[in-house]
């Protein structure tokens, strides 16, 4: 996967994020298990969970579907929840903390495609 966004700027939003006025949007993630770590995969709201996860299969094989749903961040605050019917597989309360880490690192290249366009990473 590439790098698809920068690293955040002031709490929860990225610079473009900021800039775009996108903030406050839902975006989806799933949580999978990756070289014995949960590890967050965050996507556009207009794709499917199922689809992710089949692409990241693909690119990983032994990766494991942990859960999935969706979060809103805008500011510092930050909603998670909800569920993925395409997986049939809902959020769990510790989601919450695991997209907090991810949304604050530094790290986030692999697995941040909430602003990948057709053409590529923006």
């Amino acid at each position: 996967m590439k790098n698809p966004k920068p690293i955040l700027s002031q709490g929860l939003l990225s610079r473009s994020e900021q800039s775009s006025g996108q903030a406050g949007e839902a975006a989806k993630y799933i949580v999978i298990l990756w070289n014995q770590k949960e590890q967050v995969v965050a996507f556009p709201n207009r794709v499917q969970h199922a689809e992710v996860f089949k692409y990241t299969k693909q690119e990983a094989p032994h990766i494991k579907l942990i859960s999935a749903g969706f979060f809103i961040a805008d500011g510092d605050a930050l909603w998670v929840g909800g569920e993925s019917t395409s997986l049939d597989l809902k959020s769990r309360p510790q989601d919450t903390d695991l997209l907090k880490s991810f949304l604050v690192s530094q790290d986030r290249s692999l697995w941040d495609l909430t602003l990948l366009t057709a053409g590529g990473a923006k």
